[in-house]
């Protein structure tokens, strides 16, 4: 079988403010629980993909500071 001939999944991108990215996983969330596992995976799906573009895309300044500040000991 040819591999261009199967379907392809066209890829959307947005653009989120961090505030509507929070807000779309509380929906997520409450979509998962108020249905559970009939959407629990897809669910996953969708919050993983969108925390790790989160975690990859926002500033690092507060995660450094926390990692450089210093320590009683010093």
């Amino acid at each position: 079988m040819n591999l261009d001939n199967q379907v392809r999944m066209n890829e959307i991108k947005i653009t989120l403010q961090e505030n509507e990215a929070n807000a779309l996983l509380q929906i997520i969330d409450i979509a998962v629980k108020a249905q559970g596992l009939q959407i629990a995976e897809a669910g996953s799906f969708l919050a993983t993909k969108i925390q790790e573009q989160a975690k990859y895309q926002l500033p690092q300044a507060e995660a450094e500071a926390e990692v450089e500040a210093p320590t009683e000991e010093e």
